[in-house]
Order: structure tokens, then C-alpha cells, then sequence
């Protein structure tokens, strides 16, 4: 099988997966204990939130909360700043361009919560608009939210001009998803309040997640309980997960160059072979991060694209995983001005730390099967 869906989730490095096994095994301790036990465990959770500060080069101006994933991970920290800042900066920003688990939280707050949501223009090459940006800033916006890098079309995001424009609005939290971001592009924190991560999605665990945020009392809990990670995230932690995860982020950070050049060679190879076929396009612009590439066959469905390759035995996508069962168009390529008919045939192929020369070599081979069968659909 050949696994090119790795944006939806990778396959557990083993190494992490052995961190895993080895604390559950030896380390089974509340760090909320008391006891020597106890307290064993608690230095070795503080000490595995001091190799993320190190790993991430966070100067230790942040707080580390370990969460269940991302989707929990953008819930604490959009729901607990909205909360905080709706009685002096009750506007919120975002795009389409984000992932379901922060567009319908930011929804949520509009719709059921009173909070007045703007969303920024997005350009062609899908980029938010920046200067649309500017013009949607006021000192009543209390929450910004942009992903780092798309998870449908590999779009980098321009995080740091967002950060320089936030400058002059102090109210404005400024929260990045940046689930795709980690060990595919150099990850720069600087000016950013609050940041998601997700293990998953580079070798990890599921289950495993991280929400950085520079002062975690100033997020409005949603959870309540014991007051564990700062009275943020109530509830025992799993140190396994961990423990496990801080050796995920490790080999993200430290494989991210060359990882970087290998996939950028991999989507280059690609590119170059489907603008060799009449009728295919290419969705993701060309500055887009090197892990993922959106493909459209105008007049040909993606469900029928995904089974195709499926018979294959390679694994690919049409949208995200979260949201490719909703059966809608999706709007993030409707966004960017893409056909309907274009949209409606795309799918998604996102490399990883899996991926080999070999895969690639075989995608091709089979990929000039497939569209001698679809090619009199293509319009």
C-alpha cells in the first residue's frame, strides 16, 4: 500500500510509540500524588514541558498545556479568550480557510453566544487578503484566528505580517492552528498568544495534543475539575502521552530541513508530470508547503478519484478527513475561486515522513492507469 493521506493522520514513529509503552509500564504515577511516586512523575512531566520550551525555542514565554488533540486544543483556547474579552472585544476574525475544528467553534460564539464574527477575504493563490485584514481591525476585535498552513491546499498562511499588524491592537489575542505546520516548514512563534498542535498529525499518538498559549489564566476554562495544567485542562494527565509527545515534537523540529527538501522534490516530480496530461489541474499554488498538493479532474467526481486509486492500493483524499463525509463543496477551493466542476473532482494527496522515492515513482505509473480510465469524463 502506498499511504499518501498523511495529512489526515501519519503512522506512530516507533520510538514514540516505545516512550509510550515504557512510562505506562514504570511511570504510571498521578503527578498529583503526594507521594514520592507522586512526585517522580511530576518533575518528569515538568521536565518533558521543558523540552518542548527548548524544542520550539518558546524562551519560556508560554505556558504547556497537554490536550487530547487539536480539535481540544482550539476549543480551550477560542472559547476561553472569547469568553474572557466579550464584554470589552466581543468581535472575532477568521477565514474559511480554517479547519472545521475552529470554524465551528468561532460559529458557535457568533450564533449562540452573541460574539460578531468577520471573515478575512481570501486571494486567488489562498492567502488571506492582508490588507482586507487591516480594514476588519478595530480595538473591539479580542480574537484573530489563521491557520499556519492549510490542510486542503498546503497554502502557508503570512503569519508574521499578521503579527506586525496585531501590534498596534493590544486587546487582540492571536491564536494559529498550526496542526500541518510542525516538521514540514520552519515554525516561527514570535508574536503569537496562543498556538494548537496535534501529535498525529507528525508521527505521534492519537490523543496526543498541545495548546501553547503565553498566559494560561487569562483563558476562561471550559473544563472544570481538580485545577490540574494551570485550572485550564481539569483532569489527571497523562503523562505517557506526554512524555511520548515531547519525542514526536523532537524528531519533528530536528528533521524539518531535511524533510523540507525531500517532499519539496517529491511535489515538484509531481507537478511537473500532471501538467503533462490534458485536462488535469493543479489546485495548490505553487509557494504552497511541500507535504500537500490538491489535484482537480474537472467532470470526474473525487469519490470516484479516491476509489480508483484505492483499487491501486494507493490511499488518497478528497478533502480533509473531518470533513470529506459532508458531502458539500468545499470552502476553501470555493474560496480561491476554483470551478464547481474542478472542486467536485479534486482530491488531495499529502506526503510524510513515510514517504519513499519508490511511492512516488509507483503514484506515477499507476497515476497514467487511472486517467486512461477517466479521461473521457474530463471536461
Amino acid at each position: 500500500m502506498i499511504y499518501l493521506d498523511n495529512a489526515a493522520t501519519t503512522k506512530v514513529d516507533s520510538s514514540v510509540m516505545n516512550s509510550f509503552v515504557k512510562v505506562n509500564e514504570s511511570l504510571y504515577f498521578n503527578p498529583n500524588s503526594p507521594h514520592q511516586a507522586g512526585l517522580q512523575a511530576e518533575k518528569l512531566l515538568q521536565q518533558a514541558k521543558e523540552q518542548i520550551n527548548q524544542a520550539l525555542k518558546l524562551n519560556h514565554l508560554y505556558d504547556i498545556i497537554f490536550t487530547s488533540g487539536a480539535t481540544e486544543s482550539n476549543n480551550m483556547a477560542l472559547k476561553g479568550i472569547a469568553y474572557r474579552k466579550k464584554d470589552t472585544a466581543n468581535e472575532i476574525i477568521t477565514s474559511v480557510l480554517e479547519h472545521p475544528s475552529v470554524l465551528e467553534v468561532v460559529r458557535y460564539l457568533a450564533e449562540k453566544e452573541g460574539f460578531i464574527l468577520k471573515y478575512v477575504n481570501v486571494k486567488p493563490n489562498g492567502q488571506i487578503d492582508i490588507e482586507h485584514f487591516k480594514a476588519l481591525m478595530n480595538d473591539r476585535v479580542g480574537l484573530v484566528t489563521c491557520m499556519y498552513v492549510n490542510n486542503i491546499m498546503g497554502q502557508i498562511q503570512p503569519i508574521k505580517q499578521i503579527v506586525n499588524i496585531l501590534k498596534e491592537y493590544p486587546k487582540a489575542h492571536f491564536h494559529v492552528d498550526a496542526v500541518q505546520a510542525l516538521g514540514k516548514i520552519p515554525l516561527n512563534i514570535d508574536g503569537i498568544d496562543s498556538l494548537s498542535l496535534s501529535g498525529h498529525k507528525f508521527n505521534g499518538l492519537k490523543g496526543q495534543g498541545l495548546l501553547i498559549t503565553r498566559t494560561a489564566h487569562n483563558l476562561e476554562p471550559i473544563i472544570h475539575g481538580g485545577g490540574q495544567e494551570f485550572g485550564v485542562r481539569s483532569g489527571t494527565v497523562n503523562l505517557p502521552m506526554a512524555v511520548s509527545m515531547v519525542k514526536a515534537i523532537n524528531q519533528a523540529v530536528q528533521q524539518t530541513e531535511q524533510l523540507n527538501q525531500t517532499l519539496s522534490s517529491y511535489q515538484q516530480q509531481i507537478r511537473e508530470m500532471v501538467e503533462t496530461y490534458p485536462g488535469v489541474k493543479i489546485n495548490s499554488p505553487e509557494d504552497a508547503a511541500p507535504q500537500i498538493i490538491n489535484i482537480g479532474f474537472p467532470g470526474v467526481k473525487g469519490e470516484v478519484l479516491v476509489n480508483a486509486f484505492s483499487k491501486q492500493d494507493i490511499m488518497v483524499s478528497t478533502t480533509s478527513a473531518c470533513s470529506s463525509k459532508r458531502g458539500k463543496l468545499n470552502e476553501v477551493l470555493l474560496a480561491m475561486g476554483i470551478p464547481e466542476k474542478q472542486i467536485e473532482g479534486s482530491i488531495r494527496l499529502s506526503m510524510g515522513q513515510t514517504t519513499t522515492q519508490a511511492d512516488i515513482d509507483t503514484f506515477k505509473e499507476k497515476f497514467e492507469l487511472i486517467y486512461k480510465e477517466i479521461k473521457e469524463l474530463l471536461k
